[in-house]
C-alpha cells in the first residue's frame, strides 16, 4: 500500500510504506515545527504489534530534539489521550494508530496543546517539511525516561464521563440495571470498558478482551458485527457494541440482529446531547443521512455542514461554539471539550437516553424517520479523480440538480436528488486509491437507484 499523508493521519502497511525512517522524521519534525525545548509531549498508542516499536521511535525522535519531559500512557483510547494532553500541562502529542484499517497497517494522529489533530494547514507544512528534508541532524544526546501514567489517563477519562452524565443521570442508569454486551476486537477499549461499566453500574459483558488479539474485521460495521446476532437473540441483552482498535468508533446491534450504522449511532448521540440543551448548533460532515438532521431540527437545532473529516468538524464546532458534531458516514461522535471522536463517550449518551425514557433503542428508533444509506469504495488514482469528479457535476448539473461541495477539488460532491434523498462522492484520504460513493434516501428502493446511477456514471467517466 502507498503511504497515506493527510490531515486525517499518516497511514501506510508497518515494514512497508510505514517505516522507522518514517516515523522518526515525522515525530521530530513536528517537535521542530510545533514544540520547544520545555515542552512536555505525551504519546500512546493502540494494540496492534508494531505499535510498541512505533512508539519507541517516536521516543527517540523527541529525545533527539531535546523536549522537556516524554509522557508514555501505553495503550490507551484515542480519547483518552487527547483529555489526558487537555487536561495536562502537555504542548501536544502523538497517538499510534491506523484506526478503523486491518492490524498490519499501522500510522499516527498528531495532536496539537488541546488535544485535538493538527488542522489541515498544519499538518499539510508538516508534511511538506518532511518530504522537503532529507536528513535531519538532531539536536540533543541526552536521553530521558518517559513517565508511565496509564493508569492515571483512564482514571481521569472515566471520571471525565461520570462528571459529564451529572449524579441523576447516573443513578437513573443504575437503576435501569441494563445489561450489554461489549467487543473492543483486542482494542485499546478493552482497558476502559470494564471499568466504566462497573462505575455506571452496567452489567456489560466483554468480549475479545484479550490485547491485540482480533477474531473480526477491525472496522465495527454490519458485516463484521453480524456473528454478534445469536448471541443476542433469546438473551436479555439491551444491545452489543463493536469498537475499532483506537476505540473512536462505535456501532450497535439490537436484540432484533439490526446493526446499527454510525448514522443512526450519531442520531442517538445527538438526540441524547439535545435533549438537555438549548439553541445547538450540530457539526456534521456532508455525507452524513438526512436522518440525523431531521432528529436535529426536532429540538429547533441548526445543523451545518463541512467536508468529511474530524479535524473539519471539530474546527466547525470550535467556529460555532458547538457541544456536539459527528460524521455519521463512519460511526464518529465528537462530544466536546474532547476534540475527537469518540465510541465511548457515545454508547454513554445512548444509555444515559435510554435510562431517562425508560425504554430501550428498538422503542427509541420507532419513532425515528426512515431513512437508508447504500455505499461502495471503488478505486480511483489521484490522478484521475479530479477529472472523473469534474464529468460527473457536468452530467448532474444537465439536469438541473442542487449540487453542494466541499473542500478543495478532491473534497466532497453532493447531488441532492429532493429534500430526502443525495448521492455523494468523494476521494478517501486514508486508504490510497479509495473513491467513495454513497447513497442516501428515505426509500430502500430509491437509495439502490441513486447509488446505481453513480457507479454507472463513474464506470462511464473512469478512463
Amino acid at each position: 500500500m502507498t503511504l497515506v499523508e493527510s490531515f486525517s493521519g499518516i497511514r501506510g502497511i508497518y515494514g512497508q510504506s510505514i517505516t522507522k525512517e518514517i516515523v522518526y522524521k515525522y515525530a521530530f519534525l513536528y517537535a521542530k515545527l510545533f514544540l520547544d525545548k520545555n515542552s512536555i509531549v505525551i504519546v500512546a498508542r493502540d494494540t496492534r504489534i508494531s505499535g510498541l516499536e512505533v512508539s519507541s521511535t517516536v521516543i527517540e525522535a523527541f529525545n533527539d530534539f531535546g523536549v522537556a519531559k516524554i509522557i508514555d500512557l501505553g495503550i490507551v483510547p484515542i480519547q483518552v489521550c487527547e483529555y489526558y494532553i487537555l487536561k495536562s500541562e502537555a504542548k501536544g502529542g502523538i497517538y499510534i494508530t491506523a484506526s478503523h484499517n486491518e492490524p498490519e497497517y499501522n500510522g499516527f494522529k498528531i495532536l496539537k496543546e488541546d488535544g485535538s489533530i493538527l488542522y489541515a494547514e498544519q499538518m499539510q507544512k508538516l508534511i511538506e517539511a518532511v518530504h522537503q528534508n532529507k536528513n535531519i541532524a538532531t539536536q540533543n544526546k541526552e536521553t530521558i525516561e518517559p513517565e508511565n501514567q496509564n493508569k492515571k489517563a483512564i482514571g481521569n477519562y472515566i471520571n471525565h464521563i461520570l462528571d459529564y452524565l451529572g449524579s441523576d443521570n447516573l443513578e437513573k442508569i443504575k437503576q435501569a440495571q441494563f445489561k450489554i454486551l461489549l467487543d473492543p476486537n483486542g482494542g485499546s477499549a478493552i482497558n476502559v470498558l470494564s471499568s466504566l461499566c462497573e462505575r455506571l453500574g452496567v452489567e456489560a459483558e466483554v468480549i475479545h478482551n484479550k490485547l491485540g488479539e482480533f477474531k473480526r474485521l477491525v472496522e465495527p460495521n454490519s458485516e463484521s458485527l453480524k456473528y454478534l446476532e445469536p448471541q443476542l437473540k433469546n438473551s436479555d441483552y439491551k444491545f452489543a457494541a463493536g469498537f475499532d482498535c483506537d476505540a473512536d468508533r462505535v456501532e450497535l446491534v439490537l436484540p432484533s440482529g439490526q446493526t446499527l450504522s454510525g448514522q443512526y449511532v450519531l442520531a442517538l448521540a445527538a438526540d441524547s446531547f439535545l435533549a438537555d440543551t438549548d439553541n445547538q448548533i450540530v457539526v456534521t460532515n456532508d455525507c452524513t443521512s438526512y436522518l440525523v438532521s431531521e432528529v436535529i431540527e426536532k429540538y429547533k437545532a441548526k445543523t451545518i455542514e463541512v467536508e468529511v473529516g474530524e479535524t473539519n468538524v471539530v474546527k466547525e464546532m470550535e467556529i460555532q461554539k458547538s457541544g456536539i458534531g459527528g460524521e455519521g458516514s463512519n460511526g464518529g461522535v465528537v462530544v466536546f471539550p474532547i476534540k475527537c471522536r469518540d465510541g465511548i463517550m457515545t454508547m454513554a449518551l445512548i444509555l444515559k437516553m435510554m435510562a431517562q425514557r425508560s425504554g430501550d433503542l428498538i422503542s427509541i428508533l420507532s419513532k425515528y424517520p426512515k431513512y437508508y444509506s447504500d455505499r461502495v469504495k471503488v478505486n480511483c488514482s489521484a490522478e484521475e479523480v479530479v477529472e472523473i469528479k469534474n464529468k460527473i457535476e457536468e452530467q448532474f448539473q444537465v439536469q438541473g440538480l442542487a449540487i453542494q461541495k466541499t473542500g478543495d477539488d478532491t473534497g466532497g460532491l453532493k447531488i441532492m436528488f429532493d429534500d430526502k434523498s443525495y448521492l455523494w462522492f468523494r476521494q478517501s484520504k486514508t486508504e490510497a486509491g479509495a473513491f467513495r460513493i454513497i447513497a442516501d434516501g428515505d426509500e430502500v428502493n430509491k437509495v439502490k437507484n441513486i447509488l446505481k446511477q453513480g457507479i454507472d456514471l463513474f464506470n462511464e467517466f473512469k478512463k
